[in-house]
Order: C-alpha cells, then sequence, then structure tokens
C-alpha cells in the first residue's frame, strides 16, 4: 500500500512540526478545501472538516476513532505559525501505527471526495458511517477470501479495460458472479494446489439462457516476496482515469478486508506465476451435475472439478460479441 498519499503525508508534516502551545497543530490540505490535517499534541492524527452548518449531533466514539462534531477548537497553523479558532468536525484516530494510519486517511479521502467543499454535518455524518461500516466489519475474513480477493484484482490488473470490469465488479463477496454486466458473466477461481480443482455451485454454472459464463481460474501461491493487495490496487488505479471507478475499486477492496489492513501487507503472493497460469474456460465444458439428476427439494448443491486436462479458451479469439469478455 502507498503511504505518501496527499492526507498521510501532510499528517507527518504536522507530526514534524515543534510547535506546542497547547493548540491542534493542522496544515490546510488545499488552498480551495477549508479542511485540514494534523495531529493532536500526543500524536494521534486528525481531520478537521468544517461545514455548512453547526447542527447538534451526537458524536461517534469507537475503540479506533472518534467523531466530534460542530467543536471550536484552537488550531496552530505549522505553516504561516499562527493560531486560530474555528468551528470544525474532528475525526481522530487512536493509533500511532504508521501503515494504519496510512489506510485510515486514504479510507477517509475517499469519503471526501464525495462531499461538497463544505458538507452539512448530516451529510457528512451519513457519510462517515462508511468509515465506521469499514473499521468495524463483523465480516468473517480468512486467507481464502484474501486469496480470492487477489485472484480477482488480478484479472483487472491484467485486463485490456478495467474500467468496464470495476463497472461490472461484484458489491459483495456474497454475489453468485465476480463480474456481471447484466448480460455475460465471469467467475474467478483461485487455488494454491498443483490441479486446477475448484468447487463450484451448480447455480453457478447454470446462468440464464441468453448469458454466457467464462471461468478464470488463478494459482495464488504465497511467497516472500511478491504482491500483495495494495500493490495491485495501485497498478490498477494507475491505469484508470474515471474517478467513480477509481472510488469504487479501493471502496470494495477496503469493505472487503475490513480492519485486516497489517494481515494484508503481510501477505504475498507469486504474481508471475499467476499471470503464466491465468487460464480461462467456457462454463459449458466444465465437469459438472446435471439440474435434471437433482432430487427434488434438494438445493445448495456444490462439487468440486478438475479442468487440468479440460481445454482452455483464448479470450481473443472468442466470438461472443460480448463488452464484458472483449474488456479481458
Amino acid at each position: 500500500m502507498t503511504t505518501n498519499n496527499n492526507l498521510y503525508a501532510l499528517y507527518q508534516k504536522a507530526l514534524l512540526s515543534d510547535i506546542d502551545n497547547g493548540s491542534f497543530r493542522a496544515v490546510s490540505i488545499d488552498e480551495s478545501i477549508p479542511h485540514r490535517v494534523g495531529c493532536t499534541n500526543d500524536g494521534f492524527p486528525m481531520l478537521f472538516v468544517e461545514c455548512e452548518d453547526t447542527e447538534k449531533i451526537s458524536d461517534i466514539k469507537l475503540s479506533l476513532f472518534r467523531v466530534l462534531f460542530t467543536r471550536k477548537c484552537s488550531i496552530a497553523d505549522i505553516e504561516n505559525k499562527t493560531v486560530s479558532e474555528k468551528i470544525f468536525t474532528l475525526i481522530q484516530m487512536s493509533s500511532k501505527d504508521r501503515e494504519l494510519i496510512a489506510y485510515f486517511f486514504q479510507v477517509v479521502s475517499i469519503v471526501m471526495k464525495r462531499l461538497p467543499v463544505r458538507p452539512k454535518v448530516s451529510i457528512l455524518k451519513e457519510e462517515l458511517s462508511k468509515i465506521i461500516e469499514i473499521f468495524n466489519s463483523s465480516r468473517k475474513f480468512s486467507k481464502d477470501l484474501l486469496k480470492g480477493l487477489w485472484a480477482e484484482l488480478l484479472i483487472i490488473e491484467r485486463s485490456s479495460n478495467p474500467e468496464y470490469l470495476i463497472r461490472a465488479w461484484h458489491e459483495s463477496p456474497e454475489d453468485r458472479y465476480d463480474f456481471n454486466d447484466s448480460r455475460d458473466k465471469i467467475e474467478v477461481k483461485s487455488t494454491s494446489g498443483d490441479y486446477r480443482s475448484h468447487v463450484f455451485s451448480l447455480e453457478q454454472l447454470s446462468p440464464n439462457d441468453s448469458s454466457n459464463l467464462l471461468v478464470a481460474s488463478v494459482f495464488v501461491n504465497a511467497t516472500g516476496i511478491g504482491k500483495n493487495i495494495f500493490d495491485l490496487v495501485d497498478m490498477i488505479s494507475i491505469k484508470i482515469k474515471n474517478t467513480e471507478c477509481n472510488l469504487k475499486l479501493v471502496e470494495i477492496v477496503y469493505k472487503t478486508i475490513g480492519p485486516n489492513v497489517e494481515e494484508c501487507l503481510s501477505t504475498h503472493f507469486d504474481y508471475i506465476f499467476a499471470v503464466d497460469n491465468l487460464r480461462y474456460y467456457d462454463s459449458k465444458v466444465i465437469p459438472s451435475i446435471k439440474k435434471e439428476a437433482v432430487p427434488p427439494f434438494v438445493s445448495s448443491v456444490h462439487f468440486r472439478s478438475d479442468l487440468t486436462e479440460i481445454p482452455s479458451v483464448d479470450v481473443s479469439d472468442m466470438d461472443y460479441n460480448s463488452m464484458l469478455f472483449d474488456s479481458l
């Protein structure tokens, strides 16, 4: 994960300031933006958001950070050495962990990009609820979830049209297909074994009659030196010009991993091996169970299929007239 994003860099600037007069240390984000980034005298990161109104709203207090709405506070501007009093909403993180702080500021920056220059307090609280959802995620996190996310990001990173794939990307890991543009589908399967053996649900391999389904098979092998989740996000972001696509990319990743940033940073996978062995399969040739063979009142049928000897397809040679497949 890159730690040189704008908000994090400004926080470091405030942190290294030698001002110590009892005020919060802060730096302006931009001349056109009234908000500021700073820290407490103890070094905890803070964001000062100037709102359009001063509506009284209940504060948010969590173990990792807190939000104090419409507070008059004394701020020492470390650039011009002045002290001023103003009403801000204060977002303070209760951690000094370098990587977690960088992660926090990246998440905050996503929320801030969706807001007007001076948002209403009520709108700000609504958007901040998304940060709460990410940092208080109760979703079960596992190595398999991490591998699956890494494989999906690899497909986006290697594609010829990452913006289209991101628009078609699922909002939740529980969605039936990983990529779905309302016509065609792509399901991404990852494995760290020696064979292309993947678990499917019968419903997954039975798309609607007018849809085509491709299955991407990715070897995701842990390695000491390789690419982690955030490396792939950075590689994709460079290729994307559309702001909304970039926001969706980062937001889905953060919602998926929740507060488990440390584990995601320390877990690397073999990028070159995954790229060299990436294969696509037409769902029609994947060994499956016939729907008519399933007894009445039986549902949620899952099975494992070995694709090792199944012929793969070259996406450049496919003739499906599919925007989704043409984006690979």
